[in-house]
């Protein structure tokens, strides 16, 4: 699969073909018992409550936390503009301020990478666990930080939850799964405004889909009740998009030291 790349960088597109056959050869393994070795010993998953975003939810939410954009030197996030990159959570905000958790990240970009197969047995595993201890109505996001289309890659990833979600900047991805659900998982999308795609999402709101804001609101300060005739909900109240009305914008307010003049960020 072919991905559309809207600026170029020094950041080189990952060998996704090559990952996708590594991922499915992974899962049919899993699914028979097929022994192996794990590669390293620290966790893929960010577990409920690790994490400021994923810890507001009504139900227990795991993340996929790679390295935003191209901080590894693999793009993961074809869609950005200039402007979402420079004010990314991923390397402004929190925790992602320290250079050991950004090297984490990278360091777990490079496994899918390079060990394609030994990762993905690994996610598996502990998608798997996670099941066994919530059951399927645990919720998975798979791009926290990055904006992968898991769903042509590795859509076996969505086969343990019934509550997937993710946020993308492709509006292609958002209406191709809008008009052609797949039946074998669920996978929620909301779009992020990225500063330049303001029709596609309204287009796409107005189809029912939800579109992510950034807005210059204080921390204190509530959100505008609704925003260029959409009704808008308070996004930083919880991350887990899947109980949010259709055709709303999800307002978050700008954080980690965003500049507020950018037209990433808007004023309701």
């Amino acid at each position: 699969m072919q991905l559309e790349v809207i600026q170029q960088t020094k950041a080189v597109a990952p060998s996704w073909g090559f990952i996708k056959e590594a991922a499915y050869e992974a899962f049919k393994n899993h699914c028979s018992g097929f022994r192996w070795t794990p590669l390293r010993k620290s966790k893929l998953l960010t577990p409920p409550g690790a994490n400021t975003k994923l810890s507001k939810g009504s139900v227990p939410i795991y993340g996929l936390t790679l390295a935003p954009a191209g901080s590894s030197g693999y793009q993961l996030c074809p869609w950005r503009s200039p402007e979402c990159e420079a004010a990314c959570l991923g390397i402004t905000a929190g925790r992602s301020r320290f250079n050991a958790v950004r090297q984490a990240r990278i360091n777990k970009t490079l496994y899918m990478i390079e060990s394609p197969y030994h990762f993905f047995r690994q996610l598996y595993s502990e998608l798997a666990a996670a099941k066994a201890k919530h059951g399927p109505a645990f919720a998975f996001r798979s791009n926290v930080l990055s904006d992968i289309p898991w769903e042509h890659i590795a859509p076996e990833i969505y086969w343990f939850s019934w509550r997937n979600y993710d946020y993308t900047k492709s509006f292609k991805r958002c209406t191709q799964l809008q008009s052609s659900p797949p039946r074998a998982f669920t996978l929620d999308l909301t779009l992020s405004h990225t500063g330049h795609n303001w029709s596609d999402c309204e287009t796409y709101m107005r189809s029912g889909g939800k579109a992510a804001v950034v807005f210059r609101v204080r921390r204190k300060d509530p959100m505008p009740q609704k925003f260029r005739g959409f009704k808008v909900i308070d996004g930083d109240q919880s991350d887990f998009r899947m109980q949010d009305p259709s055709g709303c914008i999800v307002g978050l307010r700008a954080k980690g030291g965003i500049d507020t003049s950018s037209p990433f960020v808007l004023t309701p």
